[in-house]
């Protein structure tokens, strides 16, 4: 049990010294009697709006290291998705990407109408690409997609061994138990993982154990039995108008390289860059490049 608390303490300890760094503080906000955390760095007059929204069975969090490498150049909303992080879990919610794009579209609304922004742009990785959903729905300038699920060009390494699996409750990465396990899971999502030690790890899998059943559910909200997207977004692809930042990892093992270069000649107003040994995660794997990339795509 003491371990378990310091463990803890020692987790939240570095977690609020990223947060430091990254130049944002926690707050919540009520969405339909639900809690919705986020972090949101300062907004100065002038200051562009750039909302950021995470994947699958993810966490803000993980936007971290980016929003570091921004150092302070944009006014930052990173939003926990419901079900995920700090926000409430809601285990009844039914969440197919259809209905996390509303909810998600009325935690934006209350968003700007609290902090007044009139229009801004947004980055979604990997599920958070349901925000291509939003795109009739917002005054959105500039759209940024991170390896985003959705396409339906090349099935991936991993989609290939899952299909072999056949069912969530022996895929690896949906059963993680183990700090060993854990870091394998990594391996396969992050090219070269960056260290993580013991406690923060052993933190992890303590909030993870009891979560296992409610991330199968929602893993299967939006993938099929055969380990298939359950919504194929071309055709919302397609129909972007604003301006679009394509971001891919060469070596995604989750969603194939070639979804990006899809992706890239749908939308008619896009640029792509893809990142040499990186997997799933370029915000975690390349934070100083993506920023830079970002900051060259929002002038």
């Amino acid at each position: 049990m003491f371990k378990k608390k310091l463990n803890k303490w020692l987790y939240e300890k570095t977690r609020n010294l990223l947060r430091r760094q990254a130049k944002v503080k926690p707050y919540t906000i009520d969405v339909e009697e639900h809690h919705i955390a986020y972090l949101e760095s300062s907004n100065p007059k002038g200051k562009k709006t750039l909302i950021l929204i995470h994947g699958l069975n993810d966490e803000k969090e993980t936007w971290l290291m980016l929003a570091a490498a921004l150092k302070g150049k944009y006014h930052l909303i990173i939003i926990d998705l419901l079900g995920c992080g700090e926000s409430d879990l809601a285990m009844d919610f039914e969440y197919t990407l259809h209905n996390q794009a509303d909810f998600l579209e009325k935690i934006i609304r209350k968003l700007m109408e609290e902090k007044n922004t009139h229009s801004f742009s947004i980055a979604g990785h990997s599920m958070g690409g349901l925000v291509v959903l939003l795109a009739e729905r917002f005054p959105i300038e500039k759209f940024i997609l991170i390896d985003i699920l959705g396409m339906h060009v090349k099935l991936s390494s991993m989609q290939i061994e899952a299909q072999k699996v056949g069912n969530a409750e022996e895929l690896p990465f949906l059963n993680l138990n183990t700090k060993e396990q854990l870091k394998a899971a990594m391996k396969m999502s992050m090219y070269k993982p960056p260290y993580m030690p013991n406690f923060m790890l052993e933190h992890i899998m303590a909030k993870k154990a009891p979560l296992l059943a409610f991330e199968r559910k929602k893993f299967y909200a939006v993938v099929d039995e055969n380990m298939l997207d359950r919504d194929n977004l071309e055709a919302e692809i397609k129909n972007i108008k604003q301006e679009t930042l394509i971001v891919w990892g060469k070596k995604d093992l989750g969603i194939d390289v070639a979804s990006a270069y899809r992706m890239h000649e749908l939308i008619a107003n896009s640029t792509m860059k893809i990142y040499e040994e990186c997997r799933h995660y370029p915000q975690v794997e390349k934070p100083k490049a993506l920023a830079k990339d970002i900051i060259a795509f929002l002038k």
